[in-house]
Order: structure tokens, then C-alpha cells, then sequence
């Protein structure tokens, strides 16, 4: 039972008839409850949109923001479907969408939440590797591809007894699951509750416990900025993967509590706690972007630029300025840094040369060890390649 819409599980514990379910609440926590579903469709499908358009930017393209996009893909999925579903069967009390979507609704649910759990193992995998074993070859992005590719089609494969199952009543009012047996029933909660909360987040939170133990440890022996940059990229998925836990958990504990206690599963109480922690579940699908807006430089900077796209006009899209692919792609970051730095400084120390008069004696003097600078054209010591109207740039041995 995952992700179903509110009165398809509280139909399975009362096997209430339609003229008997006031349980949703006066008029007042009907509407507060429409209202909160809307919020948090209109904010994820916005996010999560941007955190898959951020990836068109040549600047974004690392492996892992490829898993964070597809991520983006299951959380856009529950916003764009099965969010509003579940607001409009609590609502109008019965199932208004045909016995297909009665199957496919649930079944899609059960292929977003295995793909999200997927996708956040490969993530801390992807870092772990990365950082802990640097020496490792790196995941490639068709080596990505593949990953998420394996994660959709197994995802596909594990809620597919909910596409079985999931029937409606004889009236057609009712979505819910109609299992063989209660065993069979309880087994299958059972799984989920293991196969999708519990296993991965132990798997998860060991290979994170391990990261920031590298960290801490390597702290002395790497470079001050790179460590940070390490730490901050850490920091933001380990929030991502807090707020799953905290998500999802109600959700599981109620669930099985309902399978395992239903005649303390009857009372008002329960269901309105239930209907808390579905309203929980849904909003893990809209806190992702958030995280990565407030935690994550890159990511701001690139949402920034895409809504000030989209006031502006079409014309800025395509565009991304400060990205690496606009400027020298042979060099990284850190290369073209200290570049820059090693001719600001050697330009000043040819300046004070040539003030002092005595620029032509020490560059005969220094020209075995010392890197040329040269302005508006450069060469090789060989002379074989000319290139003109370029910034300054600096040629040496090393």
C-alpha cells in the first residue's frame, strides 16, 4: 500500500459505504487541506522544473547532477499526478477516474518512490567513490545513463502487484487494494516498508558516515577551498536524504500499524493522522529544489538566471554566462586561477623592471626559469604557432 490516495486506504480498514464517511473533517480542513495539496503541486512542478532545465547549462553537466535531475523527474511525476488525484478523491469521496487509472495512478506512485530511493543510493554511491576512493576511474555519463536506466526498469517491476490488486468496488466508487489474503496483504507492506525506507537508508547513511570520516581525516593534506566545495556538495544531499526519512517515515509506520492493528486503525484519530503523514509524503517531492536553491551556489545562480529568462524573454535562454564552455575549454577552474594569478604577478614584476632599468639584464638572466610574457601575440620557444588579438598568457617549462 503505496502512496494510494487517502480513501483508498481507509476504505481497506473500515469497508465504510459511501453514506458513512464523514471522516474528512468540517468544511474548514477541507478546504485547508486542498489548499496545502496546491501548494505543494505548484511549488514542485516550478522547482523541480527549473532543477531539470538547470541541467541544459554545459556548467551543470557532472554525473551527479544527472542523478539530481532524475530525481527531479520522479518528484515532478507525483506532483504533475498523483498530487492532485489524491486531493480530488478526498475531496469529492469517491473515485471519479475509471478502474485503468485506478490501477495506473497507484502504480505509477510506486515507480516514483523506487526511482527516488534508486537515485539517492546511486548519488551517495557516486560520492563515495569520488571522494573516498579518488583513484578510482570516475562514473562517465553514459556509465549515469545506464545507472538510471537499470533504476527505471526495476523500479517498474517491484509495485507492480499494485497494478494487480488495485480494483474498484462493485458500485465503482471506491479505489482500493483487494489482496488475496490478509498474509498476503501484510508480507507485501512489509517489503515496502523494508526495501524502500529501511535498507536504503542504512545503506546511505553508511556510505555518507564514511565520506565525512575521509573528509575530516584528509582535511590537512588537501586544499583548503576543495575540501570546502566537498563539504558544501555533502552538506546538501544528506539534507536531501534527512528529509526523506523524516517524509516518509509517518507514512510507513501508519501503514503498517493499519495492516497489522486495524481495529485501533478505525477510530477518527488515526485518520486524520494518516492524512497527515500522506500530506507529508507529498511534500518530500517539493523540498528537493528548495535545498539545492539555499545550499548550492551553482544551482541558485542558475535558477536565478532561468525565472529572470522567462520575465525577460526567450532571447536570454540560450545563453549562459560565466559557464566554463563560454571560455578556454583546455583548462579547469583551478588551471585558469592560477594562471591569472601568475601573470598579474608577473606583469607587476615587469613593470618594476622596467622602472628600475634593468628589465633586458634580468630577463637574460632569468629566461631559463623564468615564464615569457607575451602580449597581444604568443608563440612557442620554436616559433611554430602564432595567435593574435589574445589575452595575455603565460609559457613555461613546467
Amino acid at each position: 500500500m503505496m502512496g494510494t490516495p487517502p480513501l483508498t486506504n481507509f476504505t481497506n480498514m473500515t469497508s465504510s459505504t459511501p453514506t458513512s464517511l464523514p471522516y474528512l473533517g468540517p468544511l474548514f480542513m477541507e478546504y485547508t487541506r486542498v489548499v496545502f495539496y496546491a501548494i505543494i503541486s505548484i511549488v514542485g512542478t516550478i522547482g523541480n522544473t527549473l532543477v531539470i532545465l538547470a541541467y541544459r547549462n554545459p556548467r551543470m553537466r557532472s554525473v551527479t547532477n544527472l542523478f539530481i535531475a532524475n530525481l527531479a523527474v520522479a518528484d515532478l511525476t507525483v506532483c504533475l499526478i498523483n498530487t492532485p488525484v489524491a486531493v480530488i478523491y478526498s475531496t469529492l469521496k469517491r473515485w471519479p477516474f475509471g478502474l485503468f487509472l485506478c490501477k495506473l495512478i497507484n502504480y505509477i506512485q510506486g515507480i516514483t518512490v523506487f526511482a527516488s530511493v534508486g537515485t539517492l543510493m546511486a548519488i551517495a554511491a557516486d560520492r563515495y567513490r569520488a571522494i573516498v576512493h579518488p583513484l578510482l576511474p570516475r562514473i562517465r555519463k553514459r556509465h549515469a545513463i545506464t545507472i538510471i536506466v537499470a533504476i527505471w526498469i526495476v523500479a517498474s517491476i517491484f509495485p507492480f502487484p499494485l497494478f494487480f490488486y488495485q480494483k474498484l468496488d462493485d458500485r465503482s466508487i471506491f479505489c482500493s487494494e483487494e489482496w488475496p489474503s490478509v498474509e498476503a496483504q501484510k508480507i507485501y507492506t512489509v517489503f515496502v516498508a523494508v526495501a524502500l525506507y529501511v535498507i536504503p537508508l542504512t545503506v546511505i547513511s553508511l556510505l555518507y558516515f564514511l565520506i565525512c570520516h575521509n573528509l575530516n581525516s584528509s582535511q590537512a593534506t588537501t586544499q583548503e577551498g576543495a575540501t570546502r566545495a566537498r563539504k558544501s556538495v555533502i552538506r546538501m544531499l544528506v539534507i536531501v536524504v534527512v528529509l526523506f526519512l523524516v517524509c516518509w517515515l509517518p507514512f510507513h509506520v501508519m501503514t503498517l500499524y493499519q495492516n497489522f492493528k486495524p481495529e485501533s486503525a478505525r477510530q477518527i484519530v488515526f485518520f486524520q493522522v494518516f492524512m497527515f503523514s500522506l500530506w507529508l509524503m507529498f511534500s518530500n517531492s517539493c523540498c528537493n529544489p528548495i535545498v539545492y536553491a539555499v545550499f548550492n551556489r551553482n544551482y541558485r545562480r542558475e535558477f536565478g538566471r532561468l525565472l529572470r529568462c522567462q520575465t525577460r524573454g526567450s532571447k536570454l535562454c540560450g545563453k549562459y554566462p560565466g559557464s566554463l564552455y563560454n571560455k578556454d575549454r583546455r583548462f579547469s577552474s583551478d588551471t585558469r586561477t592560477f594562471l591569472k594569478t601568475a601573470t598579474n604577478f608577473l606583469l607587476q614584476r615587469k613593470s618594476k623592471a622596467q622602472e628600475d632599468g634593468s628589465f633586458q639584464n634580468g630577463s637574460n638572466q632569468d629566461s631559463s626559469t623564468t615564464p615569457r610574457i607575451v602580449h597581444g601575440n604568443y608563440s612557442n620557444r620554436s616559433g611554430g604557432i602564432t595567435r593574435g588579438n589574445e589575452i595575455p598568457c603565460v609559457e613555461s617549462r613546467l
